[in-house]
């Protein structure tokens, strides 16, 4: 079957990155795209395809990058950002609705939250904007903490913080451990080239494989988990020995968090590490009384999905309503650009997205706009109305996936920012 230019571009443009940075953007190309033609084969389709390919990778580069506010012209692109809201499937469904969580697991999405920030900052101070952690939960930071620094040169490590944490309340594991993954670690490995990976899954063997159960693995995130286990070893191991902890103490929570990229790999650790494959990460397991993953605005990592191992572990992906990484692969790309370029519709439509090819880490839950509360699909059983939800609902305002648009969704931002 012939491919459409607009099959043919957006291939091309997840596959270079030199030919994007060729493409100039500029002030009235931007305002012109809600007049393009629908036509697939117009030379305006083919030109505002390839602007917001390059507009849109760098703005997700650059939150990748530092977590935080970016102010660019793609994202002055309000009017692509109403036009998706026209459609029938642009917002959550009504389907989705509260979802009851206790409140010493809320204070642990808090806190993984605050942990997913501060690693994008130069300490664990960051901004004053942003609540302590023991100001939203039963937890404290102490001064147990390591770095990991990134590998600039291959772009396989990606910055980590590991801080212990001590309860303020009984009843619950007197210290917890927080392995906080940043996101992209140098732009010369920007989003589109990690997501031309989608759909090339590498085996799971010997990773993140258990029992007769095989997954199929986004290749350049799985690079990166391997890349990353030895450090991450090293590192708990030496807080473990600093703190004085011993194996039989079994009053230690261990959690993965991340925002991003770095949750993808998150969760690519924390599944390896309760899978009992063998390496010295998976040997630390039996130092702690759970293991959990808690990560934000992650992409899509397996196939299929990578699931708590059973009762007593937690594993959450939260998803912002709109952000539109926790669906991208190649194939929603360019169905995401081509509603960008689109007319407004002027009568009520559905726009028909593509099944996903790989799946989101553990129990999705979103932040849906309006609600207080993590929402989720009443009586979903194997996450198969949540994936439904993800497979027609129109993901498509980058603003939704800064890891400032969770804190401030989950209470942790104080004021407005």
């Amino acid at each position: 079957m012939r491919k459409s230019i607009a099959q043919k571009l957006t291939s091309s443009l997840l596959r270079s990155k030199s030919s994007r940075a060729t493409a100039q953007v500029s002030a009235e190309s931007s305002a012109s795209i809600a007049d393009v033609s629908q036509s697939t084969h117009s030379a305006a389709t083919s030109r505002n395809i390839r602007e917001l390919s390059v507009r849109l990778d760098d703005y997700l580069e650059r939150v990748d990058l530092s977590g935080d506010a970016v102010e660019l012209d793609v994202i002055s692109m309000s009017r692509q950002i109403e036009k998706v809201k026209k459609y029938t499937n642009g917002a959550l469904p009504d389907a989705v609705v509260p979802y009851s969580m206790n409140e010493d697991d809320f204070g642990m999405v808090k806190v993984a939250a605050w942990s997913a920030k501060a690693v994008y900052a130069s300490d664990t101070a960051h901004t004053e904007h942003i609540a302590r952690p023991e100001e939203i939960s039963d937890y404290f930071p102490t001064q147990h903490s390591e770095k990991i620094d990134a590998s600039f040169r291959d772009g396989t490590v990606k910055a980590t913080r590991i801080q212990m944490f001590s309860a303020q309340k009984e009843g619950l594991p007197s210290r917890l451990l927080v392995v906080a993954i940043r996101g992209s670690t140098s732009k010369r490995r920007d989003w589109t080239i990690n997501f031309d990976d989608v759909g090339k899954g590498t085996e799971g063997e010997g990773f993140v494989d258990i029992e007769d159960r095989k997954y199929q693995v986004h290749g350049g995130f799985l690079e990166c988990a391997k890349a990353m286990v030895e450090k991450v070893s090293d590192s708990i191991s030496s807080i473990l020995s600093k703190a004085g902890t011993r194996s039989t103490d079994g009053d230690f929570r261990l959690l993965f968090t991340g925002h991003s990229a770095g949750g993808a790999v998150a969760s690519l650790l924390y599944a390896h590490m309760v899978s009992r494959n063998s390496s010295r990460l998976t040997e630390l397991s039996s130092k702690f009384a759970s293991v959990d993953c808690i990560v934000f605005g992650a992409p899509p990592v397996s196939n299929p999905a990578l699931d708590p191992p059973g009762e007593g572990s937690t594993f959450l992906s939260i998803i912002n309503e709109g952000d539109p990484v926790p669906r991208m692969d190649k194939d929603y790309i360019e169905s995401l650009l081509m509603i960008y370029i689109c007319p407004e519709p002027r009568a009520a439509l559905t726009w028909e997205l593509p099944q996903m090819l790989l799946n989101n880490g553990g129990t999705a839950l979103f932040m849906k706009d309006g609600e207080e509360n993590l929402c989720a699909v009443a009586d979903d059983v194997g996450q198969k109305k949540i994936r439904r939800v993800l497979e027609t609902t129109i993901f498509g305002n980058p603003r939704a996936h800064k890891m400032d648009m969770y804190l401030w969704k989950l209470g942790l931002v104080k004021g407005l920012f």
